[in-house]
């Protein structure tokens, strides 16, 4: 076989190669569907009381409950609720494609009573069902909430040939009465070249450690940031994975 011969197949699958990764990095506009009545929505917060006697009484109509993270998360020694919310609807159409579905996250205190009392709402932290990008194409985008050591740990990704990662942790304070953002973590990473961008923010200690590179060639950089009392209510995470990508350069 000739060079020439050799370097048309090489070209030819060059030219495929390419087409077939931008035909897969377009699937999220097509994957789920786009009709009016299967968009997301937000949580009516007015419609979840402050007290109930179950769990369920916490779930408004038209949601349902996708996971109860069940711990002590105000430091009573009594396991409390996290309750992860979905909008209660089908999570695919007539057509077979997927459903936009919004989250919330509801966090009930419990007490050696029983009693079950509203802490609070948090409306904007979780992503929703079709936020995963061609990462996950028709699946159903990961929210993941667990709690360790009292504290509450939201981590969820998405992306396409760049996937982003964010991790919060939030920490109740009897003080104000709030769970507030302890720590937040951004992570990029190119799948094709493997290439990663990070950063990791304390807002207890006021640090935030940066790290760019790949493989093993990799800067660090060491900065401080303001010690921002952060309530879990009013974390938007489009609005934080959004500063963070200007912040490192990556818009």
């Amino acid at each position: 076989m000739t060079d020439r011969t050799n370097m048309f197949k090489n070209l030819m699958t060059g030219a495929f190669l390419c087409t077939a990764i931008a035909i897969f990095a377009a699937m999220p506009q097509t994957a789920f569907a786009q009709d009016e009545s299967d968009e997301a929505k937000t949580i009516d917060k007015s419609a979840i009381p402050e007290t109930a006697e179950k769990i369920e009484g916490f779930v408004p109509e038209g949601w349902k409950i996708e996971e109860d993270v069940k711990g002590d998360v105000n430091g009573d020694k009594i396991d409390d609720h996290v309750l992860k919310l979905i909008e209660d609807k089908p999570s695919t159409d007539k057509d077979d494609r997927g459903v936009d579905r919004s989250r919330a996250l509801v966090i009930v205190f419990a007490d050696k009573e029983g009693t079950l009392t509203l802490a609070t709402i948090a409306d904007r932290l979780l992503q929703c069902t079709a936020c995963g990008g061609a990462f996950y194409g028709v699946s159903d985008a990961p929210a993941n909430v667990t709690i360790e050591k009292g504290v509450i740990v939201v981590n969820q990704d998405h992306g396409s040939r760049w996937v982003t990662d964010l991790t919060y942790k939030f920490r109740y304070d009897e003080q104000p009465g709030m769970f507030l953002l302890i720590g937040f973590d951004y992570s990029g990473r190119d799948r094709a070249d493997g290439s990663v961008t990070s950063e990791s923010t304390n807002y207890l200690t006021g640090k935030r450690i940066t790290t760019t590179g790949k493989g093993k060639k990799t800067t660090t950089k060491n900065s401080t940031v303001a010690k921002d009392r952060i309530a879990i209510e009013s974390v938007d995470t489009e609005d934080f994975e959004s500063k963070a990508t200007s912040r490192l350069g990556l818009d």
